[in-house]
């Protein structure tokens, strides 16, 4: 796959979140559920602004895209503890899932992790 399509592909997964927080953190409000509901909307509304946003904001791209990653775990840990309250089954788990891998992928987008490939590379 081309790095260009890749990126692509990553942003869509970024407005794919923050599009998910914003539908969750709605339909807590409505339950009147104000404070997950509103930590919910304002994480979403961060990602949006950051994803589609980042070049008006003066942030790096790949920056960006590292701090959308930050930002959306611990959001899915909190919606996976409130769908854990609502008994949805299985889907707490995918939601624990997600939330445990977003700093991972963080991580290896980052430079670090390219760094830290590298030294391990050489002593091989």
């Amino acid at each position: 796959m081309k790095k260009k399509t890749f990126r692509k592909l990553e942003v869509l997964l970024h407005i794919l979140t923050a599009a998910i927080l914003l539908l969750k953190g709605f339909d807590e409000v409505v339950k009147r559920l104000y404070f997950p509901g509103c930590i919910l909307l304002g994480l979403g509304l961060l990602v949006l602004i950051i994803s589609l946003f980042w070049r008006k904001l003066g942030i790096k791209p790949k920056q960006a895209r590292i701090m959308c990653y930050y930002i959306e775990a611990p959001a899915l840990f909190l919606i996976s503890y409130m769908l854990h309250l609502e008994k949805k089954g299985a889907l707490p788990q995918f939601f624990l899932l997600a939330g445990m891998l977003y700093p991972m992928l963080g991580f290896i987008s980052s430079k670090k992790f390219k760094k830290i490939n590298k030294s391990i590379g050489n002593m091989l």
